[in-house]
């Protein structure tokens, strides 16, 4: 179908299918909207940082990457130093993450055959940093590898049914045109026998109105990142929750979010294709999820305890005496103290997870004691700012997603209602 001028690809193929079948699942809509391959806004590898629509945590300061290199460091030697140490991360972006890591393995010693880092994502842009090997793709394309499978705020970015609490018992959300052509909601069944679980499972005793989110992929999305370990770990950073399913007196309206060039956009039925949508990440879904596919959970923190753990206020001490001029200190301490802030990109939450390491906790991956935390913090360079980077930190939002490889099949034994 050809879309109006006005209308960008993603927008006409949801109008097109909501006119075939009456109505689509919201989840279907989310999908066409950030992932429609020539109108979805993440399609077109959308800019990170003041000129984009979001911020993230390795934009904020490279000492961010540091320290996970050093945890990546502490997790090759957990499982007797295999070369190389495979690091495999989902939804890379622009790849200064990437860059970031290795740059800072390079400074804590380690030879190029030592670690072996691939970004991937569904797009990726031309002038990528990174200094890993970069493949395009919807899915985790490995398997049996030994190290580790990170990603930075990719979650939140899964397409998500929602429900709507209605008489007492939860409806799922539906979207289709009312009368004037608009795009308007409505309640029905659940259309999924999977959905019908998850909500028969919700508290009895959720207020009249009450909405939230249920994300269908995370199941999926751990069963490829489980057959892409033999052994390893599994890093995953996003903001989101962690009390056991929807919390009615914290989240009523549910946590749905719109961005618009970091300002929070509204209606997720407008700006199709040009703003990002986004949803909380339920940890505990996470947690139980693995667990079916053989990841057992080591810890779950805030990105602040984290960081704090692996040392980032020691860096932040030496930062204040480093000898530079007062204002590119400042922006330093400004950016490293961003990453640990209540309110913003503390209270993001970490979760690591392993997979026949025989490592019983996490403590020793994240003490600061040893040589290389020793290191870090007394006697290597700071990680400094540089133009790839800005300490102007509101807040952390979402970045490009991978997607089942059903992604892009048309829907119809869902839509066929």
């Amino acid at each position: 179908m050809t879309s109006k001028p006005d209308q960008n690809p993603a927008e006409a193929e949801i109008r097109a299918r909501i006119r075939r079948h009456g109505k689509i699942t919201f989840a279907e809509f989310m999908k066409l909207a950030l992932y429609h391959p020539t109108g979805g806004y993440y399609a077109k590898a959308p800019e990170i940082g003041a000129q984009g629509d979001f911020f993230t945590s390795p934009g904020a300061h490279p000492v961010f990457g540091a320290l996970l290199a050093v945890l990546l460091a502490r997790m090759r030697e957990s499982l007797g130093k295999p070369s190389p140490f495979w690091v495999v991360e989902l939804g890379a972006g622009d790849g200064l993450l990437a860059h970031d890591i290795l740059d800072y393995l390079k400074r804590l010693g380690f030879a190029e055959r030592d670690f072996r880092y691939v970004s991937v994502d569904v797009a990726m842009r031309g002038d990528r940093r990174s200094l890993s090997d970069g493949v395009v793709s919807p899915r985790v394309p490995f398997r049996g590898l030994t190290g580790c499978v990170l990603s930075n705020e990719l979650l939140d970015a899964f397409p998500v049914h929602r429900f709507h609490v209605k008489g007492g018992r939860p409806y799922e959300v539906y979207v289709r045109l009312d009368g004037q052509g608009r795009l308007t909601e409505t309640l029905d069944m659940p259309s999924s026998s999977d959905l019908s679980g998850v909500l028969d499972s919700l508290p009895p005793n959720l207020l009249e109105g009450f909405r939230g989110e249920i994300n269908l992929a995370i199941g999926p999305w751990l069963n490829e990142v489980s057959q892409a370990l033999a052994r390893g770990f599994v890093l995953t950073i996003d903001y989101g929750y962690e009390a056991q399913k929807h919390n009615a007196s914290l989240r009523p309206s549910g946590t749905l979010q719109t961005y618009f060039h970091h300002v929070s956009a509204g209606s997720p039925y407008q700006r199709i294709g040009r703003q990002d949508i986004t949803a909380h990440v339920d940890f505990a879904a996470v947690m139980s999820e693995g667990e079916r596919y053989g990841l057992r959970p080591l810890a779950l923190l805030s990105q602040a305890d984290f960081l704090r753990r692996l040392g980032l206020d020691a860096l932040i001490a030496r930062m204040r005496s480093e000898a530079l001029p007062a204002q590119e200190r400042e922006a330093n301490l400004a950016g490293m103290r961003s990453l640990a802030k209540p309110g913003g990109l503390g209270d993001f939450k970490v979760l690591i997870q392993e997979k026949a390491t025989g490592v019983g906790d996490a403590a020793h991956l994240l003490s600061q004691d040893g040589p290389l935390a020793q290191d870090l913090t007394a006697s290597l360079p700071l990680p400094l700012l540089d133009p790839a980077h800005t300490p102007l930190l509101e807040g952390g939002y979402p970045h490009a997603a991978w997607q089942p490889d059903s992604f892009w099949q048309e829907d119809e034994e869902a839509s066929g209602r």
